[in-house]
């Protein structure tokens, strides 16, 4: 058992902190094992303070402090630094800090103008820009997962799970987590933080939208949405759609004796007796869970932020609990005994976490335990309870980690390590659920809902440690990405939201942690995809040489203690993958960023009051341009970048709006056309320059065909085609064909999601970061030609040769193998035709050559292989002065079969015959 907080003194620190020192100088292992010399220059800095700190507020051990990686030994140090109260609602403000307008305010009526546009959008035909319906292929990652704070068995079938992710949406699995399904991607919110079934009507669910835990005015949801086929398609409750009172709610239950809906949100507790058209508002406050007693319903709970209610007459009047007079203004969670339902335990976010006990329906509570620091500091985030339904003194407290009780609360074990997850549970826990044939004996199994997903305990009383965990998080792609950026081979690395950068080589089931805690930007080399590149917040760069293999450190102190942002921009030089650039208040060049410890200096000092570069851009024709963006929306251009000391100016227009700047995108052939994007619900969020920034248009549309005014947070302009423009907004991917004139939303896909960055991987295959759906890839394949035409020809003689006209090649790999048979081909067009293999690029024209037979009734067929396209083309000459030729492609990776028939008039020339 772990010592509580109180027991651990500091001649006990001092203890520890002097074995580590004898370890340095007398080479004596610690812990049983051998340090590095990484961890030994950690340790023997520490004060004690801070290992106080460590052990109590981080869920750490001291056997854990020499054995867990080094990347999450540095992630607890840098969280136990922020001063920030909320660690993981940094995350969420620097979201939020995209979504101001210029009054530092959300623009609540521009949101509801989204979510009515989004709605005529879907309702209207989509436009492709070169991507059908088929081609947004899920990359994944399907073993990470990302935050789920519900989960649901279907009360018919056991096996059958359902789990709610905060910004993936719903998912099914049939087969008890061994697999997952999306259900209704493009429900009009997938935000979803609760999720029941109807107590009598096992057809019907109800679903909670918005994350209302966070310490700031969140994003919200659309209130309830309900379903009346077990999950497949979902509708909204009209009557919480846009009433202020349901844009977080954080709990639903369910009455047995009317299908009565009570809901626990962000301004109080509501009930429906008719399924949804009317409520009544029967406690006003901030309101966290709600349980019905499972002998009496009407008798409930709940845990509010005044406090415990009690209510005895189905919820319709709350009483405060006795016992907690003192503690307000925090999260608590609650929990029946369905062994002995006057039994009722509170999880209270106070003094690091307590628990506390009543023994009479929840009218009056007792402090049970305190000192555990099971909760830490985030309390208010990560706050799970559940009591075994046949053992009221059996009982589980979630936070950071997992802790087991079987005295009633009077001690508990430690369960769960946090840094060794997979093999143990990821940190952060939200729900805990027993499967519905929990038995005690045969069936111990336990499912977590957490920041990594959804894990299990097949036998709970074995869990411990890294022992008894399985990970379910197969194919549930719900994973937050920030960022992500393509090798030369297709190796990707993105950042996301607490699940680390990540690393994906092919297999969509198998992404590997090249760094863990919050990932950021990242960029990947464009020759030698060895060398991959991501941060940790607040500009903390790390570098892998190894592909992915690992990471290491590449940041300066001067870096991070510069006020960048939580996640802070960075880029590689597309013309000079040795250089890269960082953005904190400065900008920062490292000319030798391959280097074992890259050199840093800043090329852009700071200005007064100058916010945080948000954005950095370089045309890829040239170094010497460098374009930046900040939070404050200024945009400033240097043409003499190069130079030691580069000369900046600022090219804001003055119409361009004063607000974070999300993204800066210079067309691949032209350096003085460039887009900028910007974040708030507002109508102008994207601008085009022409001439370098001296003058800017506003390109978000007009009328039916203007982009939603939601932040933009990628841009993307085709590598061949550049007036197709791709954007990624909160809502989706929208297209223009026109350069931004127009726009439309991308054709199906991929979800309704916040798309956060948009890349290509060669001339034709876009990659889609969501946060909430993980990565997606689709080919844009714009011009892939269907046959390549033959003009008529008249009076042609046996052996006669046909040429094809020009026909451009898009839509492929990069270097796609090239194969003819029974013909030629002119690469380019010049006129050098030959019939050897070779290979072809996106915008590369190609024509062709066909011979016809030298005798009367032969065929002559002619086979062109792209890749995995294969062209026919055929001629065979008869007696009766015509002969058909066809072309038809089939196979490949469109799926696309089509059959285009065309005449060569061949006429014999039995007097003359060639040859």
């Amino acid at each position: 058992m772990l010592v509580s907080k109180g027991t651990v003194t500091k001649l006990m620190i001092t203890s520890v902190l002097a074995t580590i020192g004898i370890f340095y100088y007398n080479q004596t292992p610690y812990c049983g094992i051998v340090f590095d010399s990484a961890r030994r220059d950690i340790l023997k800095t520490l004060s004690l303070d801070t290992v106080e700190q460590l052990l109590d507020k981080r869920s750490l051990t001291f056997p854990a402090l020499c054995q867990m990686p080094i990347s999450k030994l540095k992630r607890s140090l840098t969280k136990l630094a922020m001063p920030k109260p909320d660690n993981p609602g940094e995350a969420k403000a620097f979201r939020h800090l995209q979504r101001l307008s210029q009054d530092n305010e959300i623009n609540i009526g521009q949101l509801q103008k989204v979510q009515a546009q989004m709605r005529n959008f879907r309702r209207q035909n989509y436009a492709d820009a070169g991507i059908n319906a088929m081609s947004w292929q899920a990359l994944g990652p399907g073993n990470v997962g990302g935050r789920i704070r519900s989960i649901t068995f279907d009360p018919d079938n056991s096996a059958h799970i359902y789990v709610g992710s905060v910004s993936g949406g719903i998912w099914s699995s049939q087969n008890s987590g061994n697999n997952w399904q999306p259900l209704d991607d493009f429900m009009a919110n997938l935000s979803v933080s609760s999720l029941i079934f109807d107590a009598n009507d096992h057809n019907v669910m109800y679903a909670g939208t918005g994350e209302g835990i966070f310490n700031m005015d969140q994003i919200r949801g659309l209130g309830i949405f309900k379903s009346n086929n077990k999950g497949q398609t979902w509708s909204s409750v009209l009557s919480t759609q846009n009433n202020t009172d349901f844009y977080w709610v954080n709990r639903l239950t369910s009455r047995r004796n009317n299908s009565a809906v009570i809901a626990a949100t962000h301004t109080g507790i509501f009930t429906s007796n008719d399924g949804g058209l009317n409520w009544n508002n029967s406690y006003l406050g901030r309101s966290n869970d709600v349980d019905v007693n499972p002998d009496d319903d009407n008798k409930l709970i709940a845990g509010t932020w005044g406090g415990l209610l009690y209510s005895q007459d189905g919820g319709l009047n709350w009483s405060l609990a006795q016992g907690l007079s003192h503690i307000n203004n925090v999260r608590i969670e609650t929990a029946y005994a369905y062994s002995n339902a006057n039994i009722v335990f509170a999880s209270v976010d106070y003094n690091s976490g307590e628990l506390w006990k009543s023994t009479d329906g929840g009218q009056s509570y007792q402090l049970i335990n305190t000192g555990l620091s099971y909760l830490g500091v985030q309390g208010w985030y990560d706050n799970a309870l559940w009591v075994d339904p046949l053992n009221e003194n059996h009982i589980i407290v979630g936070g950071i980690d997992l802790w087991r009780s079987i005295d009633g609360g009077i001690s508990f074990n430690k369960i769960s390590t946090w840094w060794q997850a997979p093999r143990s549970a990821h940190a952060d826990h939200h729900f805990i659920i027993h499967h519905p044939d929990y038995d005690g004996v045969n069936n111990q199994r336990l499912f977590f809902a957490n920041d990594g997903g959804i894990y299990e305990t097949p036998d709970i009383s074995l869990a411990k440690g890294s022992t008894g965990w399985k990970e379910l998080n197969n194919n549930l792609s719900i994973t937050q990405f920030y960022s992500v950026a393509v090798s030369h081979h297709g190796k990707l690395i993105g950042g996301t939201q607490d699940n680390g950068t990540l690393v994906y080589t092919g297999d969509s089931e198998n992404w590997t942690d090249t760094y863990g805690g919050d990932g950021g930007f990242s960029a990947a080399d464009p020759v030698d995809d060895n060398y991959l590149y991501g941060e940790y917040v607040y500009l903390r760069l790390h570098r892998s040489s190894n592909g992915g293999i690992s990471s290491e450190s590449i940041y300066t102190n001067d870096m991070i203690n510069d006020s960048p942002n939580f996640i802070a921009p960075f880029i590689l030089d597309p013309n000079n993958p040795d250089r890269m650039l960082a953005g904190s208040r400065q900008l920062w060049l490292s000319a030798d960023i391959k280097a074992v410890t890259p050199t840093w200096r800043s090329i852009k000092p700071i200005t007064a009051n100058q916010s945080p570069i948000s954005a950095i851009a370089i045309p890829t024709s040239d170094s010497n341009i460098i374009y930046i963006g900040h939070n404050d929306g200024s945009i400033f251009k240097t043409n003499n970048a190069m130079a030691e000391q580069p000369e900046w100016n600022n090219i804001s227009g003055a119409n361009l709006p004063q607000r974070y700047l999300t993204r800066i995108t210079v067309n691949p052939v032209n350096k003085n056309i460039l887009f900028v994007s910007f974040g708030g619900y507002e109508d102008d969020n994207l601008w085009q320059s022409t001439d370098g920034g001296i003058s800017w248009n506003n390109s978000t549309g007009s009328e039916s065909g203007s982009l939603p005014p939601a932040p933009i947070r990628a841009i993307a302009i085709h590598p061949i085609e550049h007036n197709h423009i791709y954007i990624g907004n909160e809502v989706g991917i929208f297209t223009s064909h026109d350069n931004g004139d127009s726009w439309s939303l991308e054709h199906h896909g991929p979800a309704n999601v916040s798309i956060d960055e948009l890349t290509w991987g060669d001339n034709s295959m876009l990659y889609a970061a969501t946060h909430g759906r993980g990565v997606f890839s689709a080919n844009t394949n714009l011009t892939i030609p269907n046959a390549f035409y033959f003009p008529d020809k008249l009076d042609v003689a046996l052996n006669s040769i046909i040429e094809s006209e020009e026909k451009v090649i898009r839509g492929l790999a990069e270097n796609t193998p090239i194969t003819i048979v029974n013909g030629e081909y002119s690469k380019n067009c010049t006129g050098d035709y030959t019939n050897t293999n070779g290979y072809i690029n996106n915008g590369d024209t190609l024509c062709l050559k066909h011979t016809s037979a030298n005798v009367h009734g032969v065929k002559v067929i002619t086979e062109l292989k792209l890749g995995t396209l294969l062209f026919t083309f055929q001629s065979q000459t008869v007696i009766n002065n015509a002969s058909n030729v066809s072309a038809n492609k089939s196979g490949g990776s469109l799926g696309i079969i089509s059959l285009i028939l065309f005449t060569i008039t061949l006429v014999l020339k039995t007097k003359n015959p060639v040859n």
